[in-house]
């Protein structure tokens, strides 16, 4: 896989010259000053509505934007833990597992790059309530948040007890983040132009450091075996996978309190207005949709979803969490954008 040149130093160096050489500056070289088309749809949406059938235009366009502001909060906020969780994951385990200068050197760019897209998808949601009028402080309240959270807490515990479940989050986010892009850019004319651009230069950056995360990982495999990591290697996957879904599934609640600031703005009316859409499918019908067949959703959420990342499972023999198998609408989003949707209803 992505781990053949974890003891080949000359191409490691050459990633590094690669990565530096097509950094990109996060002030100088994406158009903020375009700002956000406010008529324009974030993410493409399928013609069941990601998972809502029955959505007027109005509500299928607000329902885009909300899920594409979720999904860079999602990326930011994860990418946030990445840089805070640095020490006890990736520090300590070169302390006492040596690797070469380039592994090192490699890491540093990636923890920067990491912060980097962070600070890029909030400022993108900063720039979308500019656009719209709609006030930061009401926009949180629906958008993921992982500082505080079990999630957060259980990966943080499992690196002090001597796992490794946080790299395997991390590959999963890495890859999840490239096929993210894939879905959108057959569709770029279709959404803001902003959000394109800032999901283009993520995903350049995160092809050319994605394996980062298969190299640790491979690190961790080869080091002497003691009982107890022999028990992390097995678990830490199903375990990065257990809490980073149900973090993922529990921010995604928080679209109900958009009835709670509806008259603050017409974005949150109309998203409001989607809750008997959500509650007219059923918890058990709706859980099936956004784990099996809703675009986005169900390729965060869901663990088979990520290829490279099962793959790597499997070389390792580690367990992976039971999930259902999804559905090709669920990572090849065939959208359903009709001449009068591509306006935007005018």
């Amino acid at each position: 896989m992505f781990t053949k040149v974890l003891y080949d130093p000359q191409a490691l160096a050459l990633q590094i010259k690669r990565q530096k050489k097509y950094a990109w500056d996060l002030e100088r070289e994406i158009s903020w000053k375009q700002g956000v088309n406010s008529a324009s749809y974030l993410l493409p949406i399928d013609s069941d509505a990601i998972a809502f059938p029955g959505a007027s235009l109005e509500q299928q366009l607000a329902i885009s934007q909300l899920l594409g502001l979720i999904v860079n909060s999602t990326i930011a906020e994860l990418e946030d833990v990445t840089t805070k969780l640095r020490f006890n994951c990736w520090s300590q385990i070169l302390r006492s597992y040596p690797v070469g200068p380039e592994l090192v050197e490699l890491g540093e760019l990636f923890f920067e790059e990491e912060k980097k897209h962070s600070r890029a998808f909030n400022r993108y949601n900063l720039e979308f309530c500019k656009s719209t009028g709609i006030d930061v402080s009401d926009l949180v309240r629906l958008l993921p948040k992982a500082y505080g959270s079990l999630f957060l807490k259980a990966i943080s515990q499992n690196a002090k007890w001597g796992g490794h479940a946080f790299w395997w989050v991390v590959a999963a986010v890495e890859e999840v983040s490239i096929d993210i892009y894939k879905d959108l850019s057959p569709f770029k004319k279709d959404i803001d132009p902003l959000f394109h651009e800032v999901h283009l230069r993520h995903m350049e950056e995160e092809s050319r450091h994605h394996n980062y995360a298969f190299l640790m990982l491979e690190v961790i495999r080869e080091r002497n075996p003691s009982l107890s990591d022999l028990f992390f290697s097995k678990t830490d996957r199903a375990l990065g996978q257990f809490f980073s879904t149900s973090w993922v599934i529990a921010e995604l609640s928080k679209v109900f309190a958009a009835k709670e600031i509806k008259n603050k703005h017409p974005f949150f009316e109309v998203i409001a207005s989607c809750e008997p859409l959500f509650k007219a499918l059923g918890p058990r019908e709706l859980a099936k949709k956004l784990f099996v067949s809703a675009p986005y959703i169900s390729l965060v959420i869901n663990g088979r979803n990520h290829k490279k990342t099962c793959e790597m499972a499997k070389e390792q023999k580690a367990f992976s969490f039971p999930f259902p198998a999804p559905t090709s609408s669920s990572t090849s989003v065939k959208l359903a954008f009709s001449d009068q949707e591509v306006r935007h209803g005018n």
